[in-house]
């Protein structure tokens, strides 16, 4: 194991380390190939037949290392014997491997969050053994936590905030210190003069740190700091009631709208949750306290000062945490809910901490429940079998695990990671618990299956792309006999076209026959009858004879290896002789000629299709001159590729990659009157999802050349040059940028003017179920660009949301900028 880096591997962002290969393990000792000479004890006459003292060295660094993680993985009756040895141990070789011991601690500290009162304990030991080392660790471990507020990491800033709370237990900090670490965040919480407070996005992530916070160190403020205690739950509680009052008839981020009134914002949760504790005297019953059998040892220990915290000016809003709710999808008894969100809590906090190696989160999942006191929790794999363990009835470990998952994958306005990560780390539970997993997310996915009607669009989607991938994973198996009734569903349905979008994610990864031979006959009116093709219109039998001409020459041409300039030129000689049609039908008639020509040519392979398009990319640039052109030329690529989203999709990427089209023209696309009654569909919006993204990524990669550009130049050999900026360059970059950011906005508006005009006129959709699509990705498109929406505010306001507008549409507006600000 690599204890230099990430304790799941080798750090992320950095390449292989000297210890690890290139999966984080450790790389295996291998005498046989040393020479002779490199051997230990064949140095020759003189030379120490011992171990190399480097050697030495660095098995004692790892023995430590391995001392710190693995103390208290379990609650046993050892633990206490075991954190007092190691104390000892540490603080005898502190000296020598300070930096080892440093990073180790750190590392624990950070991605192992459920342990974290076994090293709070630790560091206190350390602590009242040398009051130095305890204050070199204290204050590391501060300067971990200012990093991370500079970064925005809150995942990490959290699980900080919550170890210093539980050092105070230890005597390590004073309760006063801890208050003023609190108080930096509240600070910029409350209105000038104290009157108040103010509700912002910002101000959401402070607060929520803070009561966070709270569950771990009310019991010890409420013996030493009992008013600032009250005077800090009395702002947060303020707060809470002020947010809920402006958020209460906000949905714009409610995955299920069958939930309770109070959404999907975690912070009135979170404060039910701060009373039941004050009124049961802050007892954290979940874990086992580490610390109490050394309170006469820290008794006597010194407390340390620390500096204060600041809070970060200059990050962007979307730097800052947008607190979220975990979703109620497995029933739970209510008695427990204080346990359940200590323990959910732990379990968030390691999947966020651990997104860089999934392997290592999964093996640490297993772990946690072995730190509880017993009683608590229980799991599946204590009971004679799984049926045994009622999540109704008691707190079923795996199934928290599960929800917390399930709550990832459906966090709204955003997810944390990206949908995939969620994905893999289901696998590698089912991998692990291969008797347990699959049960216990059939389960789940059942539960939601059942509140679909009710789910977010967005949310929808993302559930049916997990369950395609997690089901490729394992043979295509699933219960499809229980979803059979669906298929007599109506078109459009929630349900249905959550499963006929699935089952056509399924084929993909697999192919038609198969899923065929997995599904009961009543299911296959829900997949294709046929394999999706290509739909090229010039066949022999739909074309007239001078249209045939032009066709059987332009594809001779193509197959024959023909150059741009001379299919263009097979067109211009046909196309000039049809005197009975204008100069722009003709040159109509040529382009949609050479595209389903050229997607033919491509239709065999995604790599058939990049080679075709960049083979005949100037006669198609030529053709796609105007507006209208880019149009024609994405209409025929669809009407090419109706039967085939995915290559549809692929297709209309290529082609904006190289400017064929542009991201308006995609737009237009995407809301062409042909596609009412079909918002249901998934691809259409997965093809404006992807185009507006390219655009974001652009502009940060210029934001990032631009930043380059703007240092002074370095000489060849690494070291400082003239410090001179190439001002031409960065001229140049400042001009692109200008430019794409134009382009984003443009695209931005463009698409809400279009949902604003469909959903406003009785033509827009074909139904009331088609018209709650096409709303619920109304939702999902402001709400994921919604910093872009809001630097368009001013345009949107004036050309979009207008008076006439509806309030039903308006309110959507109202409401993403709400979460926003």
């Amino acid at each position: 194991m690599d204890f230099s880096g990430r304790l799941g591997g080798r750090p992320r962002g950095r390449g292989p380390r000297g210890d690890v290969d290139e999966f984080g393990r450790d790389r295996r000792s291998r005498p046989h190939n040393r020479k002779p000479y490199e051997r230990p004890g064949r140095g020759g006459r003189g030379h120490s037949a011992g171990i190399p003292i480097q050697d030495e060295s660095r098995d004692i660094e790892k023995r430590l290392s391995s001392l710190i993680i693995k103390v208290g993985d379990k609650n046993l009756p050892t633990m206490q014997n075991n954190l007092d040895a190691l104390s000892v141990v540490l603080e005898k070789d502190y000296v020598k491997h300070e930096a080892t011991v440093m990073k180790t601690i750190r590392q624990c500290i950070l991605e192992l969050p459920w342990k974290v009162s076994v090293y709070t304990t630790l560091v206190g030991l350390l602590n009242a053994k040398n009051s130095e080392t305890g204050k070199r660790v204290v204050a590391m471990m501060h300067g971990v936590l200012k990093k991370n507020l500079e970064a925005g990491d809150w995942a990490s800033v959290k699980v900080l905030m919550r170890f210093f709370a539980l050092l105070v237990n230890t005597n390590a900090i004073a309760p006063g210190t801890l208050v003023a670490m609190l108080d930096a965040f509240l600070q910029p919480v409350i209105e000038a003069g104290g009157s108040g407070v103010v509700v912002s996005a910002r101000n959401n992530c402070f607060v929520y740190i803070v009561m966070s916070t709270l569950l771990w160190a009310g019991g010890a403020l409420k013996e030493t700091a009992a008013a600032d205690l009250e005077r800090i739950s009395a702002i947060v509680g303020k707060y809470v009631e002020q947010l809920s009052e402006s958020s209460k008839n906000n949905t714009i981020t409610t995955v299920l709208h069958d939930a309770p009134a109070n959404g999907t914002n975690v912070l009135p949760y979170l404060l039910d949750v701060l009373q039941a504790m004050a009124s049961s005297n802050w007892e954290v019953s979940i874990v086992v306290a580490a610390y109490e059998p050394f309170l006469n040892d820290f008794s006597s220990a010194t407390s340390h000062e620390l500096p204060l915290l600041e809070m970060p000016v200059d990050l962007a809003p979307s730097k800052y945490y947008t607190p979220s709710q975990l979703v109620q999808l497995v029933p739970s008894p209510a008695e427990q809910a204080v346990n359940k969100y200590l323990l959910q809590d732990f379990i968030s906090d390691t999947v966020m901490q651990l997104e860089g190696n999934r392997k290592d989160c999964a093996k640490y999942l297993m772990q946690i429940h072995e730190l509880c006191n017993e009683g608590v929790v229980t799991t599946i794999t204590s009971q004679a079998s799984p049926d045994e363990a009622d999540p109704q009835s008691a707190l079923v470990f795996e199934y928290l695990v599960s929800e917390v998952l399930f709550s990832f994958l459906l966090q709204l306005p955003t997810g944390l990671y990206r949908e995939m990560y969620y994905t893999s780390l289901a696998i590698e539970l089912r991998k692990a618990e291969p008797q347990i997993y699959p049960a216990v997310f059939s389960t789940t996915v059942e539960n939601v299956f059942e509140r679909l009607v009710n789910m977010d669009v967005e949310c929808l989607n993302r559930l049916s792309n997990w369950l395609a991938v997690y089901i490729s994973n394992f043979g295509f198996q699933w219960d499809w006999d229980k979803w059979e009734a669906v298929a007599e569903d109506e078109a459009g349905t929630p349900k249905r076209c959550f499963l006929e979008e699935t089952l056509l994610k399924i084929i993909r990864l697999s192919y038609l026959d198969r899923v065929k031979q997995l599904l009961p006959e009543s299911c296959q009116t829900l997949i294709p009858a046929r394999v999706p093709t290509q739909n090229f219109k010039f066949t022999v039998q739909a074309m007239d004879e001078r249209t045939r001409a032009v066709s059987v020459a332009v594809g001779v041409c193509l197959k024959n290896k023909g150059t741009a300039d001379q299919a263009l030129a097979i067109l211009d000689e046909h196309y000039t002789q049809w005197t009975d049609v204008d100069d722009a039908a003709r040159r109509s008639l040529a382009r949609e000629m050479l595209v389903e020509h050229v997607l033919l040519l491509g239709s065999k392979t995604f790599s058939h299709m990049l080679s075709a398009i960049e083979r005949f990319l100037p006669a198609l640039q030529k053709f796609g001159d105007t507006a209208e052109a880019k149009l024609q030329i994405a209409k025929v690529t669809e009407d090419f590729w109706l039967r085939n989203h995915q290559f549809f999709a692929i297709t209309i990427d290529k082609l904006f990659n190289y400017r064929v089209i542009d991201p308006s023209t995609i737009v237009e696309l995407v809301f062409d009157a042909s596609h009412v009654g079909k918002w249901h569909r998934f691809h259409y919006w997965e093809i404006l999802q992807n185009t507006v993204n390219k655009v974001n990524i652009r502009i940060a990669q210029l934001q990032d050349r631009l930043e380059a550009a703007r240092q002074p130049a370095a000489g060849d050999d690494g070291l400082a040059g003239d410090g001179m900026v190439d001002t031409e360059a960065v001229g140049q970059i400042e001009a692109s940028l200008a430019q794409m950011v134009q382009e984003q906005r443009d695209v931005v508006v463009l698409a809400i003017q279009r949902f604003v005009q469909l959903l406003g006129s009785e033509q827009g959709t074909a139904s009331a179920v088609d018209r709650a699509w096409l709303m619920g990705r109304f939702k999902e498109f402001v709400r994921s660009y919604r910093y872009q929406v809001a630097e368009a505010a001013t345009t949107l306001e004036n050309i979009v949301f207008t008076p006439d507008v509806s309030d039903e549409l308006r309110q959507v507006y109202t409401d993403v900028r709400a979460i926003t600000l």
